[in-house]
Order: C-alpha cells, then sequence, then structure tokens
C-alpha cells in the first residue's frame, strides 16, 4: 500500500542528517569568532506582538511576514529578523552595562517568494553592539565579519561600504527631500539586480527629472579603493551638512579598519544603502568572488534610532548572515565541509545470552565521554556489524560468551577490516587514544 503524502507548506524545507552536520560545524566556527571578539549569545523571543514588528517598517510588513491572532484575539507576528528583537531586548534591559555585545544563531520567517539560497524559513546568525556611537564599533562588526568568512574557509570576497548619510546627503543636494529619499533609497538598492533601464524606469515612476536621474547614476556606480574614489566624492563639492557627516564617518572608518588589518578586503560602493529603513550610517553587504551568483552572503550597518522607537534612544550597530546563502557558497568555492565522521563505538552482542552485558557496557562507555550505540531490533550479529558500517562507526565491540569468561571482548576496526581481542580493564585506554587519534 502507498504511504499518503504530507507535503510541507510552500517555502518550507526539511534539514537532514548530512546538512544538519555541515550546518553545526559552520555554527562552530561562527561561535569561536563570536567568542573571540566578546559577544554573548541570545535568544530573541521568535513571535512578537505585531505592533512591535510594525514599529519601524510600518503597517506594510504584514505583507511580508507571517502574522496571526491567537485564541485571545491578540494580533502577533513570528519574527522576520533578528535585529529588531534584539533591539527591543536591550531598549527593555536598563540594567545592561554598555556598550554590549549580543549575538545570535537562530531561524526567522518571511513570507515572500522563495529565493535562491533562501526559504521562507532560513537560518542566520547575527552580531550587535548597543551603546556606542564610535566608528570603532563599525569597524569592529565589519572586522568581526571579515573574521568569521575567514574562519568558515572562504578567501575571495569583498566588503563593499558605504555611508546612508553620505547618499542621503548627495540625493538632498538634487532637491530630492522628505519621503522621496527613502524611495529612492530602495530603488538604489536594487541597483546590482536589475538592469540599467529598468533602473532608470522606477526613477521616472518617481517623478525625477533625466538630470536627477543621471546623476544619480553617476554617483552609485561610485566604487573601488576607498583612498582612490576619495577624490572622485569630493569632486561632487556637496557642503550640505548629512554628506559631510557621512564623509567623516566614513574616513573615521577606514582608519580603524585599516589598524585592524582589514582593509584590503573592503571597498568603497555608493551603491550600498541596505533596503531596510532602519538603517541610518556606515552600510555594508559582503560579496564573494567566486559565488557571485549567490547575492550578498553578510550585510549590515548602523541604525541609531531604532532602539527609541522601543523606548530607548541607545546608538547600534550590527551584521546579519544568512547559513543558507553561506552554505552555497563554500559549496560553490569547494570548501564545505563533509561532516565528520561518527567517532563513537556500537556495541554489538554475539547472542541473547550476553544482551545485559552490552547494556552494561554501553553505559560504562557512555560514562567515559565516548559516544556509544547498540542494536535495538535484537538483530543478529552479522546484521549488526552491517548496521554499524552503513552508520559509519570507526569501532565495533563484539560481545560475546567465551571472551566474556576471560573478561575480554572483540574490538573491530571497520574501516581495516581487523579484530582484535581487549581486556575490559583497558577499554577506556583502548579507545580514547584511538578516537581522539581519529
Amino acid at each position: 500500500m502507498a504511504l499518503k503524502g504530507f507535503p510541507l507548506p510552500r517555502g518550507m524545507r526539511d534539514i537532514g542528517v548530512e546538512e544538519m552536520a555541515q550546518r553545526l560545524q559552520i555554527n562552530k566556527k561562527i561561535m569561536e569568532i563570536l567568542e573571540r571578539y566578546g559577544f554573548r549569545l541570545v535568544e530573541p523571543s521568535p513571535i512578537e506582538n505585531l505592533e512591535t514588528l510594525e514599529a519601524k517598517c510600518g503597517p506594510s510588513i504584514k505583507d511580508e511576514i507571517y502574522w496571526f491572532e491567537d485564541k485571545a484575539g491578540r494580533k502577533l507576528g513570528l519574527r522576520f529578523d533578528l535585529t529588531v528583537g534584539l533591539a527591543r531586548m536591550v531598549a527593555s534591559r536598563p540594567d545592561l552595562t554598555l556598550p554590549v555585545k549580543l549575538a545570535a544563531i537562530s531561524n526567522m520567517w518571511r513570507y515572500d517568494e522563495p529565493q535562491f539560497g533562501r526559504y521562507r524559513c532560513f537560518y542566520q546568525w547575527d552580531a550587535e553592539i548597543f551603546g556606542s556611537v564610535e566608528a570603532d564599533a563599525d569597524a569592529e562588526i565589519i572586522s568581526l565579519t571579515v573574521d568569521v568568512l575567514k574562519n568558515v574557509g572562504l578567501k575571495s570576497f569583498e566588503v563593499r561600504i558605504s555611508s546612508r548619510k553620505l547618499v542621503e546627503g548627495f540625493l538632498n543636494s538634487l532637491n530630492i527631500v522628505g519621503e522621496k529619499v527613502e524611495a529612492v533609497l530602495r530603488i538604489i538598492d536594487k541597483y546590482r539586480k536589475i538592469s540599467k533601464e529598468d533602473f532608470i524606469g522606477e526613477l521616472d515612476k518617481l517623478g525625477l527629472n533625466s538630470q536627477q536621474t543621471e546623476k544619480i547614476l553617476g554617483f552609485v556606480s561610485v566604487s573601488g579603493e576607498y583612498e582612490k574614489v576619495l577624490s572622485t566624492i569630493l569632486n561632487y563639492q556637496i557642503k550640505n551638512e548629512k554628506f559631510l557627516l557621512g564623509l567623516g564617518e566614513l574616513e573615521k572608518l577606514m582608519e580603524s579598519l585599516k589598524a585592524f588589518k582589514k582593509i584590503e578586503e573592503c571597498f568603497f560602493d555608493a551603491s550600498i544603502v541596505r533596503g531596510i529603513g532602519y538603517y541610518d550610517g556606515v552600510v555594508f553587504e559582503v560579496y564573494d568572488r567566486v559565488a557571485k551568483e549567490v547575492g550578498a552572503i553578510v550585510a549590515g550597518g548602523r541604525y541609531d534610532k531604532l532602539c527609541k522607537i522601543f523606548g530607548r534612544d541607545l546608538p547600534a550597530t550590527g551584521v546579519a548572515g544568512g547559513i543558507e546563502r553561506l552554505m552555497l557558497t563554500l559549496e560553490k568555492n569547494g570548501v564545505l565541509e563533509k561532516p565528520k565522521p561518527l567517532m563513537g563505538v556500537f556495541v554489538a552482542s554475539a547472542n541473547r545470552r550476553v544482551h545485559v552485558k552490552t547494556l552494561e557496557l554501553v553505559e560504562r562507555l557512555r560514562s567515559w565521554g565516548i559516544p556509544a550505540d547498540f542494536d535495538l531490533r535484537n538483530r543478529s550479529l552479522t546484521r549488526q556489524l552491517e548496521y554499524a558500517d552503513r552508520l559509519g562507526f570507526p569501532y565495533v565491540l563484539i560481545v560475546g560468551e567465551r571472551e566474556l569468561a576471560e573478561g575480554k571482548v572483540k574490538v573491530r576496526d571497520m574501516e581495516k577490516k581487523f579484530e582484535e581481542e581487549v581486556l575490559i580493564g583497558k577499554l577506556k585506554d583502548f579507545f580514547v587514544s584511538r578516537l581522539k587519534k581519529g
């Protein structure tokens, strides 16, 4: 009889054993760097009041997220990123010593069209610094990002940096002000993703004249090593306060990145503005040169006004990177590590008469910190060995009556297909030394 199918909802997926092992290895390498930089792990609530999620993005966010009414009629929503939850957490905790460095590695949900490298439920790593207005904090976040990517195995990537203040100041100089600024920024955010014709067409829809459009096209195309493109930026001779503030912040940032020895990975790119409205200072995106089609694998920036919405005026800067996109990038670079083999012991029974002793030996191995498993289906010894081999156990401990009478067991090396007898009293030393080598 055919099994009844229960398909997953659109945009959702299961994570199998091999992929989960790879994810855990990646998470471990990310955590190594987070700890090295002094970040502490937290977990924001996956469910927020809808008004919390709307606080910055407005009511239209409902079209992009999972939201619902609970049995008491309360309007709730699943988090669409980690930054909002972290900002709300910190804003509600006046007892925290500032600045505070917090991080999270978890999943979130967005009700948008599934796309390459992203599903409706996806995972991110996230790191935020709350309580510092200094450019050093932005440099710290970018330096952390570079070290994370290197630690997971990437070597050919570039951090593209800009400033929302700089770009907004430029737009103001073209008499683009008010709500139209945010609308233009959303179009600029698409600069790398759509054709030049479509880009111009979207600006035309906002009512911009040809001169404004031409100047925007020229400005967003400015990119390269910061010191080499600085003269191009200065040639615009823009004197408004916002533009000059952005320029000054970038100058301080680059000095700090030089001190951190991260300047080689960093480039200026005026088209980087980040499409999310809460960014208001330095912004950046990271692209891999080998896997360009994956898009930005990490992005972040400064958002000094977000915490104020949640009741506390607190500067902040941070970064987030998608785990799925990171795995795709590692795979395309040929450096996505295969899951490590199961470094443990399978304990097999020669027959049911030694069953209790088998369980005792399983417990003894586990008490020594050695992963151990055994047969749960009362199979023959041959079937147990086949099962252990399929699971990838490097060693099988065979419990037989004759060996037990002599205080011994057989140990089979599954790779070398070699067996030897070992005294039960020597098992700990035998396995600890071999499994550490493995």
